[in-house]
């Protein structure tokens, strides 16, 4: 793997990841500066998500077409301008256009690294290059959820549009032209009838749509229950962040030692504790403390299914891969949308009891049935 090409790959994940989950704890602050409800402001989250979930499975095809290199800087320069939009909105319309052209542009730099990983990478190295760009995108994640506490909310978008014209300029020079036109084949429906592979992401989708149901309004009900300011929200999600990339490191090695389904369903039952406590404990300082469940069910859920999908067959796990970064996003943005319709139609602590209720259930089901696959023990 050519180093400066991996370079460049690394300031895609950073650039990508650093306004994505600031957007979650910035939405009663974008909201009360547009003096619009926090719930209609809440659509900045799943916007983003729903077409990045759709669109995260065309650039593959896409790269059978076209080389890498001019899909992914066609998509930069899109990202930087959509991202810009958002940091630049008159009104929260102008907001929501470049929160879907950032899904829908951004959601090409995941799959397309990692197929030039796939392909370029040693076999020996190929886990280690994939650590490093995720373990940059849970830094840069985390970076822009602390800064969001401190800087103006608009700065937290200018800053990926400035860094992916920085990609651009850099990438221009030292990015290879990786051009694989032909030379694979991607078929999700194939992959699809494999019943154990449906199953996976069965759970996969079903958790995402959950955890996002709750994790996207987390900032809202913060700032609405306990009158959290914007620098108290942002500090609860950064506490999160952070037991999850120490939850993300520590999850392989139970996930080998205990069973990576055993540690999947063990981390929803953790999330449901989080989910209960909020309901349970109305003390605010208790939040800072709960959190930590909530970090920590997530990583080790995430790590545990994650690692059941790497002992699939070597048939299904290319396109598998593409599956489940885009299942997840669009899963997920799909669970934003629907809690905050039943957050309207409801209230905020009867939506955490059904979804608390909900996990609690999946996590006993994943612990029940087996997902049985191929060329590997999964606990």
């Amino acid at each position: 793997m050519d180093k400066k090409s991996f370079f460049v790959l690394c300031g895609l994940f950073f650039t990508l990841s650093f306004s994505v989950a600031a957007t979650a704890a910035l939405i009663p602050t974008i909201a009360s500066f547009f003096g619009q409800p926090p719930l209609l402001a809440g659509k900045l989250v799943w916007i983003y998500m729903l077409p990045y979930g759709l669109f995260a499975l065309i650039w593959g095809p896409l790269s059978r077409k076209f080389s890498i290199k001019r899909v992914l800087f066609t998509c930069l320069l899109f990202f930087s301008l959509t991202s810009a939009l958002v940091g630049s909105a008159s009104n929260i319309t102008f907001a929501f256009a470049g929160r879907l052209g950032m899904g829908i542009f951004g959601s090409c730099f995941v799959p397309l690294s990692l197929i030039i990983i796939g392909k370029e990478a040693p076999r020996k190295n190929k886990s280690r290059y994939v650590g490093y760009l995720f373990s940059l995108s849970f830094l840069s994640s985390l970076l822009g959820i602390f800064l969001s506490g401190f800087l103006f909310w608009r700065t937290i978008y200018f800053i990926p549009s400035f860094l992916a014209l920085l990609v651009f300029g850099v990438g221009s020079f030292f990015l290879k032209d990786f051009d694989y036109r032909g030379s694979f084949k991607i078929s999700y429906h194939t992959t699809f009838k494999d019943k154990n592979v449906l199953k996976l992401f069965t759970f996969i989708c079903i958790g995402s749509f959950l955890y996002h149901s709750i994790q996207q309004w987390l900032g809202v009900y913060l700032s609405k229950e306990y009158l959290f300011n914007q620098l108290l929200i942002s500090s609860v999600f950064t506490i999160s962040s952070l037991t999850a990339i120490f939850s993300e490191s520590i999850g392989g090695v139970f996930a080998s030692r205990f069973g990576a389904q055993n540690l999947a369903s063990f981390g929803l039952l953790v999330m449901s504790i989080f989910v209960f406590s909020l309901l349970i404990f109305k003390i605010p300082k208790a939040v800072f403390f709960a959190v930590v469940f909530w970090g920590l069910g997530w990583a080790f859920n995430h790590v545990g299914l994650s690692s059941v999908l790497t002992h699939l067959p070597d048939k299904f796990l290319r396109d598998a891969s593409s599956l489940n970064s885009s299942l997840r996003f669009f899963s997920g943005g799909l669970g934003a949308y629907c809690g905050g319709k039943a957050i309207s139609l409801f209230n905020f602590h009867t939506h955490f009891l059904i979804v608390g209720c909900l996990i609690i259930v999946l996590g006993l089901a994943l612990k029940r049935h087996m997902l049985v696959v191929e060329g590997g023990e999964n606990g």
